[in-house]
């Protein structure tokens, strides 16, 4: 993406506050077949995640969280920290901060919410997820809670969105390899629901570079 080494926090608040393009961007990183609305007669499980955005050697960088190979549902799998609503969560941004201090131990106060990003149906688990951006506010420090976590990775924001990580990867999905759209960077291979949210973060990112370039 052009100007991306040059984005601050300010313009990634500003793009936030633009309409979101949702399904448009959602299918770019779309795995083939795979249905984005809701279907009849479902009743989604709410859930969120957060996008934490902190620097780091002076870029914005995001971090991800490596599933633990046992868990039953998407085992190493990458993505953000966040999970299901709970009843005592006051909503879904209070369960995207609790999640994330549970997985990787930022704490909420030592976050602040920017924004959200398009909510992202997931067939499979029959979740809703509502992706929020926080950014950490104080230097970060990790507590990985390793019965959910394997690892986390840390990645600039200026290197996730370049052109050349825009890649197809064979992933197993019940039982079989099917090449599936991602994101692949440092032989990370991030696809699925979390690449889809990183799309639609990246097409905002590149439409406010393009108008501020404009001007």
């Amino acid at each position: 993406m052009d100007n991306i080494n040059q984005i601050t926090i300010q313009d990634i608040q500003n793009a936030l506050k633009n309409e979101l393009p949702g399904p448009e961007a959602h299918s770019t990183m779309s795995p083939q077949g795979r249905q984005l609305g809701v279907p009849p007669n479902k009743e989604p499980q709410q859930s969120a995640v957060l996008i934490p955005l902190y620097y780091h050697l002076n870029k914005i960088h995001t971090c991800f969280t490596r599933r633990n190979h046992q868990l039953k549902k998407h085992p190493g799998q990458i993505s953000f920290p966040g999970g299901r609503f709970e009843e005592h969560d006051t909503d879904t941004k209070a369960t995207a901060l609790r999640e994330t201090h549970e997985e990787i131990g930022i704490k909420p106060e030592n976050v602040k919410i920017l924004g959200k990003l398009s909510d992202l149906y997931i067939p499979v688990s029959n979740f809703m997820i509502t992706p929020y951006i926080g950014l950490i506010k104080r230097n970060i420090s990790f507590k990985i809670d390793k019965n959910e976590v394997d690892e986390v990775i840390q990645i600039a924001l200026s290197d996730l969105f370049q052109h050349n990580t825009h890649s197809y990867k064979p992933v197993k999905i019940t039982g079989e390899n099917i090449n599936v759209p991602c994101y692949f960077i440092n032989g990370n291979v991030i696809w699925g629901a979390t690449s889809m949210i990183l799309a639609e973060l990246e097409a905002i990112l590149a439409k406010h570079c393009f108008h501020r370039a404009k001007h």
